[in-house]
């Protein structure tokens, strides 16, 4: 009784806090990309219908938190991010223990911005570790890029264009690069940040309600069943809809249902494909934190 008395006073002091506590200027929850703390739940079956999969994801993503302003104009943005997915194949032989695989991502992004000028550049850098850690060689390690330009046509919206090297789709790739950002209103958002799509809209100072898409992944070398180093790749793509809850000031409380699709499956062993299994389409849901302030 005592605890779920505790809990309760808690929430209440949180949602209180919520309410006299505004958000930063510079890290709106409308439009600016937090730090992210959740898990992420999926599951489809084989196209064949033999074997139902399903994963999880835990995410531990600092993101931009850190930043070392060089000058008014020129900014530096690092920190440290973490990905542990599992992967149960069912019925499904992959021949390797796909229940612990990790990324150790280390992103560097410098940022030029003038207050003078409608236009700001970016370039983004981050190294990376996959593996499931049991043997760490030089095939475990990889990066992944950025580059780019932002045109600010005014306060409401702006345009971004470039180029990326992504391993999102269970696969190293290069691929042109655009975005945008769009607040009409103040309590309406749309953002096309890489493959991550968000419509959103704030129904209180506290509550938001979002629709979209982003994708779920990854590319790890690990050893097989039979000590032979394999590219595994896994690739899904997330749309629902979500919701975020303010506990206090730049810190939400966020979680999203809906389905996923896309869903594939692949082993590469010295550029030779294993196999590649594609799934039906699924269901996901997700439950997490994000941050906007440090």
């Amino acid at each position: 009784m005592k605890i779920q008395v505790s809990s309760i006073l808690l929430a209440s002091t949180l949602f209180a806090i919520a309410k006299i506590d505004p958000e930063p200027e510079n890290r709106s929850p409308m439009t600016e990309m937090p730090g992210r703390f959740g898990i992420l739940f999926g599951g489809a079956s084989q196209e064949s219908g033999i074997s139902k999969f399903s994963w999880e994801q835990l995410t531990l993503q600092g993101g931009f938190g850190l930043r070392k302003a060089l000058n008014d104009e020129l900014k530096l943005f690092y920190g440290m991010n973490y990905r542990l997915t599992r992967i149960d194949e069912g019925e499904f032989s992959t021949g390797a223990d796909l229940s612990h695989l990790h990324d150790l991502i280390v992103p560097f992004s410098l940022i030029y911005d003038s207050l003078d000028s409608p236009w700001s550049f970016f370039a983004q850098i981050s190294g990376q570790l996959a593996s499931d850690f049991s043997d760490i060689t030089g095939d475990d390690f990889d990066y992944s890029a950025r580059l780019g330009a932002q045109y600010k046509f005014s306060n409401t919206f702006s345009l971004n264009f470039g180029a990326a090297r992504v391993r999102n789709f269970g696969d190293a790739m290069v691929l042109p690069a655009l975005g945008c950002i769009w607040q009409p209103a103040n309590d309406w958002s749309f953002t096309l940040l890489g493959p991550r799509i968000t419509l959103s809209h704030q129904i209180s100072d506290r509550l938001i309600i979002r629709g979209g898409g982003f994708p779920t992944g990854g590319l790890w070398n690990i050893e097989d069943n039979t000590g032979n180093a394999v590219d595994y790749g896994f690739a899904s793509y997330n749309t629902g809809v979500g919701i975020d809850l303010k506990l206090r000031r730049g810190i939400w409380l966020t979680a999203w249902a809906g389905a996923n699709f896309v869903n594939e499956l692949r082993a590469e062993k010295n550029g030779d494909t294993i196999f590649e299994e594609g799934l039906d389409n699924g269901l996901f849901g997700y439950l997490g934190i994000n941050l906007y302030e440090w």
